[in-house]
């Protein structure tokens, strides 16, 4: 089905049909292949032409995804070492907070407002909404890692010291698991029943239990910075360095693997029917069923590090390493991209005002948008 999108096929009828009847060409309506007019012209049709809505500098590349807090503050942390919080709306609101190393991270923010990031100087910090420190705990090495928070307010992270830590919200440490190496890029995950699930150095995927214990282990071949997702039947799904997406049962059993031609840095998007979208340094975003089948892929011009981030009409965003931002239809065509001035590492989220929100390496945080363009009828691009 190419119409996935209400709005676009809207304003592709109102086109097509304005035409048909200005010219009293009824029967082209009743005989023209839309499929075929739509392989043909897909690009021309979807003439949604992204827009800069704004633009925030920071004094150091940005390799974490920025985090979008209710009262309206977008945080991001920068290689400068600061965790920025920047109010589009609100400027006067702004603030940053002075970490001891480069921040990698991406922030998460609990149900009270508090900001959570960690940074290379080995600790996790706990941040009050205005930028003033609650707490911080320090661990055995970097931390690139990024934390997550539990439903019941425990705040997960893994570091290099090989360990994934459990805190309380008041930064005691609840408890801490050891891997078998460090544990770099990868954050956590947590399923429904609230086990939780973190990669490693060691080139395996952890599964641990709330309180700590180990659930089971399966191993790769290759370092895991991926973070799991999840099927609503349980199904996990992860990549590894060794070039795989890797699709396990509940009880840590292989369902299926697939093969893509370099590694699988980012973690996978579930789509609402079960389809499974990667990417990876191949510079190739995959789309497949639930069974592991390929549906399509679509290639970039440069390697790929961002998760994909799916639309509510099923379209698909992500960054690259030839410094576009991508929009992809469900079906595997491009809607447009967006070049910035750097590369991109990071995933894409949703701000307000319909808009994309993405970080670069030339130290610069965007958020795009699509101004709607009306586009051309099947009959004035035939003639």
């Amino acid at each position: 089905m190419y119409f996935n999108n209400p709005l676009r096929f809207l304003i592709l009828s109102l086109s097509f049909s304005a035409a048909a009847f200005a010219n009293n060409d009824l029967e082209s309506i009743n005989n023209y292949d839309y499929s075929r007019y739509l392989e043909e012209n897909y690009q021309r049709l979807y003439n949604f032409e992204p827009k800069k809505l704004w633009r925030y500098s920071t004094q150091g590349s940005i390799f974490g995804s920025p985090k979008v807090a209710e009262n309206g503050a977008v945080y991001i942390g920068s290689k400068d070492g600061y965790l920025h919080a920047y109010y589009p709306e609100d400027k006067f609101h702004n603030w940053k907070f002075k970490t001891e190393g480069e921040i990698f991270s991406t922030p998460a923010v609990s149900e009270d407002g508090s900001i959570y990031i960690s940074s290379l100087d080995k600790n996790i910090y706990a941040l009050t909404p205005n930028g003033k420190l609650k707490w911080k705990f320090t661990t055995g090495d970097e931390v690139y890692s990024s934390p997550i928070i539990g439903k019941d307010g425990t705040i997960y992270v893994g570091s290099n010291d090989n360990k994934l830590y459990a805190l309380n919200s008041d930064g005691t440490k609840k408890w801490d698991f050891t891997t078998g190496d460090a544990i770099f890029s990868a954050s956590p995950s947590i399923d429904n029943n609230g086990t939780i699930f973190i990669g490693s150095n060691d080139n395996k995927l952890y599964a641990i239990n709330p309180d700590g214990t180990k659930k089971w282990e399966y191993t790769t071949g290759g370092y895991i910075y991926s973070s799991p997702a999840f099927a609503e039947d349980g199904t996990i799904y992860f990549g590894s360095y060794d070039s795989k997406l890797y699709a396990i049962n509940p009880d840590g059993t292989k369902k299926w693997e697939f093969t893509a031609g370099r590694s699988v840095h980012a973690s996978p998007t579930v789509g609402k029917d079960g389809t499974v979208y990667f990417t990876s340094m191949d510079g190739k975003l995959y789309a497949l069923t639930p069974e592991g089948n390929k549906l399509w892929e679509f290639a970039a011009d440069g390697s790929i590090y961002s998760k994909p981030l799916i639309n509510k009409a099923g379209e698909i965003y992500f960054g690259s390493f030839d410094k576009k931002l991508y929009l992809i239809s469900k079906e595997g065509y491009k809607i447009w991209s967006y070049k910035l001035d750097g590369f991109i590492y990071s995933n894409p989220v949703f701000g307000k005002r319909n808009s994309v929100i993405v970080s670069s390496f030339d130290k610069k945080l965007y958020a795009i948008f699509e101004d709607i363009q009306l586009m051309p009828s099947p009959f004035e691009l035939r003639n």
